[in-house]
């Protein structure tokens, strides 16, 4: 028979690898969720907006 500290850990440790597996297989089977790539509020013209080709292309 093991010692109640020795059972215990072997629990813990089995129930934290067990853990989110529904939750991971999903994630893996189908991807990462669709989200917006700028939130509300972003402005495109703002001083510090990322350059896209076409709006350096427009500057020239």
């Amino acid at each position: 028979m093991v010692s109640a500290t020795q059972q215990s850990s072997r629990i813990r440790k089995r129930k934290s690898r067990r853990a989110g597996t529904a939750r991971k297989r999903d994630l893996r089977a189908h991807g990462t969720p669709k989200f917006p790539i700028h939130l509300e509020g972003y402005d495109p013209n703002a001083h510090d907006a990322p350059r896209t080709a076409a709006s350096a292309a427009a500057k020239k």
